[in-house]
C-alpha cells in the first residue's frame, strides 16, 4: 500500500462520496476512497449512483428549459420589477 494510502470502512467511504466524486478531497483521502470502492461490493452502487445523478444534473444545466423568447419576457419583466440580472 502507497505512503499515506490507508484502509477506510463502508461508513466512512460513504461519507466522502460526494467530496470523492466532486474531486474535492486530498490526492491521499481520493486514494482512500478510490481504494475501498475499487473493492468493496457494497459500496460501489452508492458511488455508480453518484456518479449518474451529478451527470443528469450537469445535462439539465446545460439544457434551456424555456423557450428563449419567454426567457427573455421574465428577464425582461425582472428587469422592469427592479431586480438586478447578471
Amino acid at each position: 500500500m502507497p505512503d499515506g494510502i490507508q484502509d477506510i470502512d463502508c461508513p466512512s467511504a460513504v461519507r466522502q462520496l460526494w467530496d470523492y466524486l466532486d474531486q474535492e478531497l486530498t490526492e491521499d483521502r481520493m486514494a482512500e476512497v478510490r481504494q475501498h470502492l475499487d473493492q468493496c461490493r457494497s459500496c460501489l452502487p452508492h458511488h455508480d449512483f453518484g456518479k449518474r445523478f451529478l451527470e443528469a444534473l450537469h445535462a439539465g444545466q446545460r439544457r434551456q428549459l424555456m423557450p428563449p423568447d419567454v426567457r427573455r419576457h421574465v428577464l425582461s419583466a425582472l428587469g422592469d420589477a427592479g431586480f438586478m440580472l447578471p
